[in-house]
């Protein structure tokens, strides 16, 4: 997932001297394999990050952002159908419209960098032939996708998605690693001592505090996702009471349909209303009838991802 995310690279690389250019799709004439608003980062020695293609554009989106760099001036280019260059060719037949901007300074590159530490959803409003952009704040009822509307095309940035898992066994362990393995910033929990020692050996830290720490919870928002993987139901009911008062959007809880049932029963006696239980994801996952650990992650993350995209967190 680190290639679906630029920023990171061209912040690091504008810290240390180099001029950069920041390419966003900003218009699709037919089909595309990326969404409107992706980006690559490019720097003046060719060190490049993200994608606009299946692979057949992006040396071309290289030499073109040294080009624009070198020319110290904005640059909106079509590829495809239409366009200039009649030796590149798209396999789709589609036109795709880049925009190459070289015009971000330092003070808004660290607006962007606080906002996203403080996790902010927030939008880079860029004019496509003035080469001037704002760094804006998302209200929170403002759009959440990218859209062209004129001269100016807004690319929206949401706060990076993260997964909290809690509980304990193999079938945790599998999905914490299948979870680092595409790159979601992940944080986990377990009581059980062996879990624990599982999760380190994967390169990840594992709390296990004798009670959740009321933190872990807090921190959770509107990009985040939990897991409950416990054997022992019965210490579900207030933790997930707890984790139905925040705004997460996906909250998945291992167990068959019997054990949600009693499962519901519990959290409705500690007050949780039905629109509250009805965001829970049990029997979780999208495998159905899950017996093995890595069937069982597959199916989770699946599920959890099919979810994140309905809104609008990944492409």
């Amino acid at each position: 997932m680190s290639e679906e995310d630029v920023l990171p690279d061209l912040w690091v690389w504008h810290r240390q001297g180099l001029r950069t250019a920041l390419v966003t799709l900003v218009g699709i004439d037919g089909a595309a394999p990326r969404p409107l608003g992706a980006q690559m980062a490019v720097a003046e020695d060719g060190r490049h990050v993200g994608y606009l293609s299946g692979g057949c554009l992006e040396q071309a989106i290289v030499l073109e952002a040294q080009d624009v760099i070198r020319a110290a001036q904005n640059r909106l280019v079509r590829y495809g159908r239409g366009s200039r260059y009649i030796d590149i060719k798209l396999p789709c037949g589609s036109g795709l419209d880049l925009h190459f901007d070289i015009t971000l300074c330092s003070e808004q590159m660290s607006t962007m960098a606080l906002y996203r530490a403080a996790r902010k959803g927030f939008a880079l409003r860029s004019s496509l032939s003035g080469g001037s952009s704002q760094v804006t704040l998302l209200a929170k009822d403002a759009p959440r996708l990218c859209a062209r509307e004129g001269d100016v095309f807004s690319r929206v940035f949401l706060p990076r998605m993260r997964l909290l898992l809690l509980g304990s066994g193999p079938a945790l362990t599998a999905l914490a690693r299948l979870a680092q393995a595409v790159g979601l910033e992940t944080e986990v929990w377990s009581p059980d001592a062996a879990t624990r020692l599982a999760i380190r050996s994967a390169g990840l830290e594992a709390g296990g505090e004798p009670r959740l720490n009321e933190d872990a919870i807090d921190r959770l928002d509107s990009s985040s996702a939990v897991v409950l993987v416990f054997h022992e139901h019965d210490v579900e009911p207030d933790i997930l009471a707890r984790l139905l008062r925040r705004d997460c959007f996906y909250i998945g809880v291992l167990g068959n349909r019997a054990v949600h049932t009693q499962r519901l029963h519990a959290l409705s006696a500690l007050g949780v209303d039905a629109e509250d239980l009805a965001r829970l994801r049990a029997p979780v996952g999208s495998i159905q009838g899950a017996k093995t650990k890595t069937t069982l992650a597959v199916g989770i993350l699946a599920e959890l991802m099919a979810e994140a995209k309905a809104r609008h967190l990944v492409a």
